[in-house]
């Protein structure tokens, strides 16, 4: 890929990462409700989820700087790659808004 069209993909992806973090705080105050159970407070799952939300900002400040000092370095390729690192919380979010304006 040419510099000046990796500049411009990471600038926009990481445009919408910021944008999502109004819904992503959304999610992670409904996310508080799943400790809503006396039993809750002692289940995995529970906590791994909440973690696993609670991780996204700094999913999107390590891709973004990982993807920015990639792209100094000319590594194009991994600037992209790195910079997709907040896609796996993304990606749910985007398909649960679809299916919601959809159905």
């Amino acid at each position: 890929m040419k510099r000046s069209t990796t500049a411009a993909v990471l600038i926009v992806s990481q445009l919408i990462y910021v944008i999502s973090l109004a819904a992503w705080l959304f999610v992670l105050g409904m996310s508080v409700m799943g400790f809503d159970g006396p039993e809750a407070a002692s289940d995995s799952a529970t906590w791994l989820l909440f973690a696993y939300v609670l991780v996204y900002p700094a999913a999107i400040l390590a891709g973004g700087i990982a993807g920015w000092i990639r792209f100094a370095k000319r590594g194009y390729r991994s600037a992209l790659i790195w910079n997709g690192l907040p896609l796996p919380w993304l990606i749910p979010l985007i398909a649960l808004l679809v299916y919601a304006f959809v159905a």
